[in-house]
């Protein structure tokens, strides 16, 4: 009896999809530290422009140039929602890359598993067999030395 290929089969079947669900996760991770960092420098920028236009009302400033510091705020806030609403949809996908990679690695560990398990089958079988050919020749040994010493008799 030889172990079944088939689960080793299945097993590497499922080491693989492990290994392709942790590129997934380790891809959302970066694109979400990606939208992160984008917010943060986002963020700074808008600080640093309010206070410019802080300063910019101290001082007289023409309808114009005020107007145009409110739709670059304005933009700059867009722009903050919609990183926002980018950073909330890569965490879902971080979420869902993560869950996925959770359920590949238990059927990889069912697999596994089921490798040891018929390994352990054939082994035993094995055990089995040599021990069964061992009471035989036990066996035949004794009877061939009873038959002698009746022999003798």
């Amino acid at each position: 009896m030889k172990p079944r290929e088939c689960w080793s089969v299945l097993a590497n079947k499922a080491e693989d999809i492990v290994a392709l669900n942790q590129q997934a996760v380790k891809a959302a991770r970066e694109h979400l530290e990606k939208l992160q960092a984008s917010k943060e420098r986002l963020v700074s920028m808008s600080n640093e422009y309010a206070q410019k236009i802080r300063e910019k009302e101290q001082t007289t400033q023409s309808l114009i140039e005020s107007n145009n510091a409110r739709q670059f705020v304005l933009q700059l806030l867009h722009l903050r929602d919609r990183l926002d609403k980018d950073v909330g949809q890569a965490r879902t996908q971080l979420d869902e890359a993560l869950q996925a990679l959770r359920l590949a690695d238990q059927e990889r560990l069912k697999m596994q598993t089921l490798v040891e398990q018929d390994l352990l089958a054939v082994k035993t079988y094995h055990r089995q067999l040599e021990q069964k050919q061992m009471d035989a020749l036990g066996l035949t040994l004794f009877n061939m030395k009873s038959v002698a010493m009746n022999a003798r008799a």
